[in-house]
């Protein structure tokens, strides 16, 4: 398994961060989110186009990058199936009728699931959790040939994570606020770097690789195993 990180930004962080976006290849080639410019970061990367995209929830910083992926895999004459729950389809659909491409839904296959459902195709699983977010949100669990990693979207500290998460070989854990700063952030469903900390702890994962920051780079404390992620980084699992 391999993780090739696109955006590790958030929706106000420093422009060369780029939004969310996390490219996973096991025996498919998966996205995780979508953000602005993903495609471009894409091509940046030296990435093929991905088979699945797995869009965690509806908010801008994580799915408006979702059309150009569907426009150039009209292009290229592919299709992208496009996993989530059913008010991000719903969200992603009104996104295409809003830039005038409601044609671009037949180049997706739409894979509906519920906010704790189970996906696979060929060897790869797929596992939703329901998140804490401001909206509906959801976190991710992809596993393939004994490895695997866990994303968490956006979310304040949660249970459902540290289940999903428990014995992942790496955890892709949002952090949109250092220690001290827990109440601001859990008020608008985010977490910070101690909350990733803790729950990367709890779940017994072998390494933490912190993402969505804002204006202010991540604080960890010593002695966490952690990978420090840029665009185009790549961790071979």
């Amino acid at each position: 398994m391999r993780v090739v990180v696109l955006g590790l930004g958030g929706w106000i962080s420093s422009p060369w961060l780029g939004y969310p976006g996390i490219y996973v290849e096991t025996d498919r080639r998966l996205l995780l989110d979508a953000g602005e410019g993903t495609y471009a970061r894409l091509s940046q990367c030296g990435l093929p186009l991905p088979e699945l995209l797995i869009l965690t929830h509806s908010h801008g910083d994580h799915i408006l990058g979702a059309p150009t992926l569907l426009l150039m895999a009209r292009h290229k004459g592919a299709r992208i199936k496009v996993v989530a729950i059913q008010s991000v389809l719903e969200s992603l659909r009104r996104i295409l009728e809003a830039v005038r491409m409601p044609h671009l839904e037949q180049h997706m296959d739409p894979v509906e699931l519920a906010p704790d459902g189970v996906y696979e195709e060929g060897g790869t699983r797929i596992a939703f959790a329901p998140a804490k977010h401001s909206v509906e949100a959801v976190h991710v669990r992809i596993e393939h040939g004994g490895k695997c990693v866990a994303y968490s979207g956006d979310t304040a500290p949660s249970e459902a994570l540290e289940r999903l998460a428990e014995g992942c070989d790496l955890l892709i854990h949002e952090a949109s606020g250092n220690p001290g700063q827990e109440e601001q952030a859990h008020l608008v469903g985010h977490s910070t770097t101690k909350d990733a900390v803790e729950l990367a702890a709890k779940a017994g994962v072998k390494a933490l690789m912190p993402v969505h920051y804002y204006l202010s780079p991540p604080l960890l404390p010593p002695g966490v195993n952690a990978y420090l992620p840029y665009p185009c980084a790549s961790v071979e699992l």
